[in-house]
C-alpha cells in the first residue's frame, strides 16, 4: 500500500471523517457557507489528523507488541518518522484556519479541543480519567461551530456535546476491552469492565435524551 493511504488509515478515518461531516453539516445548519464553510472544513480535518496520528505513534509500540494488525503502524509498518511530519504539518494548518473559520474565541475553542484531544494521547488514554477529554474536546467544538456564525450555544447544547463525547469514548473503547485487559492497560472501559461500562452508557443515554428534551422545549 501507498504511504499516502497508509497515512490516511493512520489518522483513525472512519472517526474522523464523521467528525469532520457532522461539524461541516452542524456549521451549515448554523448558516455557513462558501469560504467560512471551508475554513471550518480545513481545521477541522487537519485536528483530527493530528489526533489520529499522534495516537498512533503514542502506541506504535503497545500495538507492534500485541501484533494489532488493523493498525497501519503495524500492518503497514509506519514508523514514528513517518508520522511526526505530518503531525507537524497538520497543528501548523489547523492553528490560522481555526481563525479563519471561527473568529478569535471560536478558533481558540477548536485548538483547546485539539490540545484536549492530545492530553488524551499522550497522558490520559490509560487511566480512569481517559473520558474527560472527549467530554472537554465535544463541548469546546460546539463553541467552534456556534463562533463560526458569530452564535453561542446553549448550555444545553455544550452539556449535550460533552455528554456525546463521553458515549462516543465508551463505544470506541468497548472492542478493545479484552486485549486491553489482558495487556494491563488501562482507561475507563478496562477499569469498570464491560458490564459496568454498558450501566453508564445507559445512564448517559437518559442523561443525553433529557438534555434533548430540554433543548427541543426551548426551541419550541
Amino acid at each position: 500500500m501507498s504511504r499516502f493511504l497508509a497515512l490516511l488509515k493512520a489518522t483513525h478515518f472512519p472517526q474522523a471523517l464523521t467528525m469532520v461531516l457532522l461539524t461541516t453539516v452542524a456549521a451549515a445548519l448554523c448558516g455557513l457557507s462558501g469560504f467560512s464553510l471551508i475554513f471550518v472544513v480545513v481545521a477541522t480535518a487537519a485536528g483530527q489528523a493530528s489526533i489520529g496520528w499522534v495516537n498512533d505513534l503514542v502506541d506504535l509500540e503497545t500495538d507492534k507488541k500485541l501484533d494489532r494488525r488493523n493498525k497501519p503502524t503495524v500492518r503497514y509498518s509506519l514508523k514514528p518518522e513517518n508520522l511526526r511530519t505530518p503531525i507537524s504539518i497538520a497543528l501548523i494548518v489547523m492553528v490560522p484556519f481555526s481563525f479563519l473559520a471561527a473568529g478569535w474565541i471560536g478558533g481558540l475553542a477548536n485548538i483547546l479541543a485539539v490540545a484536549s484531544a492530545q492530553i488524551y494521547n499522550l497522558y490520559l488514554s490509560r487511566t480512569v480519567w481517559s473520558w474527560l477529554p472527549y467530554a472537554i474536546s465535544f463541548a469546546l467544538l460546539t463553541v467552534f461551530i456556534a463562533q463560526s456564525s458569530s452564535k453561542w450555544p446553549s448550555w444545553q447544547m455544550i452539556c449535550i456535546s460533552s455528554c456525546v463525547g463521553v458515549i462516543a469514548h465508551i463505544f470506541n473503547a468497548l472492542p478493545d476491552l479484552a486485549i486491553d485487559k489482558q495487556a494491563n492497560l488501562g482507561g475507563l472501559v478496562v477499569s469498570l469492565g464491560k458490564t459496568k461500562s454498558i450501566i453508564v452508557l445507559v445512564i448517559l443515554a437518559l442523561i443525553l435524551l433529557t438534555l434533548l428534551q430540554l433543548a427541543f422545549n426551548l426551541i419550541r
